[in-house]
């Protein structure tokens, strides 16, 4: 993690002013912008073709895909480039937002902050699409904990049909702060967010509780690695699901 080097990102994209250039088009958010600059500011490294793909970054350390979004797009690039070189997936998660609400001219009308706070295992429920690819070795996943400022605007100056109510849609975020990085590099790292990886005939009610997330966040990263192979049902403890580390 370095801090200077992502307020650097974030100051390159800021001053481009991609907030009102890009109000209204399909372009690259400004998150997606600040991590490719972070991670390697190098131009030529960015957007490079591999195979029928356009790889996010690639450099001598393999290929760097940078996810804002759903991991439905994932399936196919993984497919690809996981027998050419190691790949790295980042995924940015929102600690804290605030909220600025645009007028019909792009003009700042009111900034608040989010209650909503997002957490690492935000990144399970995002997964299920690509839980094939978990146990393979050329694949690693770095999640990004920041703090940013979320912009809305009127529908009409995103060139958007309107909403109910005249509601403000999302039309960029701009990261503001580096919190935390917490990087995946095989399937025993999985300890970071599962303390209790290594137990014997654990519940969603202990990983909740270990974890100190909700059952709703527990169940969830129980039942992706589940899928992926990760670990695996040995019964019932109670009326509830038991798992292990499948290589354990």
């Amino acid at each position: 993690m370095d801090n200077e080097k992502f307020e650097a990102a974030c100051k390159l994209v800021s001053e481009g002013g991609r907030l009102i250039k890009g109000i209204g088009t399909r372009g690259e958010g400004s998150v997606h912008a600040v991590l490719k600059n972070y991670f390697r500011c190098d131009q030529e490294d960015q957007e490079r073709q591999i195979g029928a793909y356009i790889a996010d970054i690639v450099d001598d350390k393999g290929i760097t895909e940078i996810q804002t979004g759903h991991f439905t797009a994932l399936k196919d690039k993984l497919e690809a480039f996981l027998p050419l070189a190691p790949v790295r997936v980042v995924y940015p998660v929102y600690c804290k937002k605030r909220i600025i609400s645009l007028d019909s001219e792009g003009q700042t009308v009111s900034s608040r902050i989010s209650p909503l706070k997002g957490s690492a295992y935000d990144i399970f429920r995002e997964m299920f699409p690509i839980a094939r690819f978990l146990t393979d070795k050329n694949l690693s996943i770095l999640i990004v904990l920041m703090e940013c400022d979320e912009y809305r605007a009127p529908a009409a100056l995103l060139n958007r049909p309107e909403r109910r109510h005249g509601r403000l849609s999302v039309c960029d975020r701009m990261p503001t702060k580096l919190i935390n990085e917490i990087e995946i590099s095989s399937v025993t790292d999985w300890i970071k967010l599962i303390p209790c990886l290594y137990a014997t005939d654990y519940t969603t009610t202990d990983l909740a509780r270990d974890a100190h997330i909700s059952r709703k966040h527990a169940s969830t990263a129980l039942s992706l690695l589940h899928r992926a192979g990760i670990i695996e049902r040995t019964g019932k403890k109670g009326r509830s699901l038991a798992y292990r580390f499948k290589n354990a």
